[in-house]
């Protein structure tokens, strides 16, 4: 039996009229949960990125060749679909995506690639957004000059193009010891991250500035609870939603800029032993790719189908997770 608010205290009554309405309701994650169920493309598109994910971490052992060494003893072995390289080498099974103009195993390259892209495009979306939601809601809830401070400064960050910042920062402290640090990639995530976190600070300010005047919000604030209780208990779990497929939508977008940094010369630097945690990347294949693309263009191809078929993956993802979580949605 639910008790009458206005038998209670005033600020308990608050506190309970608050409630419902403040963190999203089990029963709100379950239907949620029901409807993404029934995308079968966002499921197909979970069990690809996890085995992307599991080739990309257990690719040392996944690999069959070291992917920085010449393996094969020859320049060019054609993959398995080819009986001969135009220089009339045969193809080798034990190397079944043939090799680079090196003599390098593509498919032991591919796999260590994987996992620096897939970090490349996880990790910057993980810092964008912890620094974009603490600011969106910063700005949204403070407001006044606080929120005129923070949208000014992403107005900034904004106009500046992403591309242009990305190049500026490798080329400039790409020869520093932070630079150097992960054969790149760390400086690589903290400048895309840098870049790329105004548009969800934008997102999150807005559903800060819708939710805080919802009566729910005003009996927290009566019931005597603190500006960051609200935030974490109200405003964050009613943006998670958005926070996520932001995520889901950003992180293929990431994995791009990194291909194309890769293959400008600027993202990863190339490994010498394979023995570092990151060897390469997708974006150092494309360039080594479309470097020997007259000679052998079933490198180019097969790296463009693996790249493909993850971005498409977090699209559709991306489209599930927005249709599952959308409030209109009645089942």
């Amino acid at each position: 039996m639910q008790t009458d608010a206005r038998t209670l205290p005033a600020a308990a009554a608050a506190e309970q009229l608050a409630e419902p309405q403040g963190p999203v309701s089990r029963s709100q994650w379950s239907l949620a949960w029901r409807r993404f169920r029934r995308n079968r493309a966002a499921l197909v598109s979970i069990a690809i990125i996890l085995l992307y994910g599991l080739a990309g971490l257990f690719a040392p052992w996944l690999a069959p060749h070291n992917p920085v060494k010449d393996n094969s003893g020859r320049d060019y072995v054609p993959p398995f679909w080819r009986a001969h390289s135009p220089a009339g080498v045969a193809a080798d099974l034990t190397f079944p995506l043939g090799t680079d103009s090196q003599g390098r195993d593509v498919l032991s390259r591919i796999l260590y690639g994987t996992r620096s892209s897939m970090v490349a495009g996880l990790m910057p979306a993980l810092i964008i957004l912890v620094i974009g939601s603490t600011l969106g809601f910063l700005a949204g809830w403070a407001g006044g000059l606080t929120d005129q401070l923070v949208m000014r400064t992403t107005d900034i960050f904004y106009a500046f193009p992403d591309v242009l910042f990305l190049i500026l920062i490798m080329v400039t402290l790409g020869s520093t010891p932070l630079g150097r640090l992960g054969n790149g990639l760390v400086l690589f995530l903290s400048a895309l991250a840098v870049v790329s976190w105004t548009g969800l600070a934008r997102l999150v300010r807005g559903s800060a500035l819708s939710l805080k005047s919802l009566e729910f919000i005003d009996a927290a604030r009566s019931s005597g609870a603190s500006n960051a209780r609200i935030i974490m208990r109200h405003l964050l779990p009613n943006s998670l939603s958005l926070m996520v497929v932001w995520a889901a939508f950003a992180v293929p977008r990431l994995i791009i800029a990194e291909a194309i940094l890769g293959y400008l010369g600027l993202g990863l630097r190339p490994s010498i032993t394979g023995k570092e945690f990151f060897v390469t990347s997708w974006g150092r294949l494309f360039l080594e790719a479309y470097s020997n693309v007259a000679s052998q263009p079933d490198f180019l191809l097969v790296l463009s189908l693996v790249v493909s078929v993850f971005v498409i993956s977090f699209t559709f993802l991306g489209d599930g997770l927005r249709d599952a979580l959308d409030p209109r949605q009645k089942r």
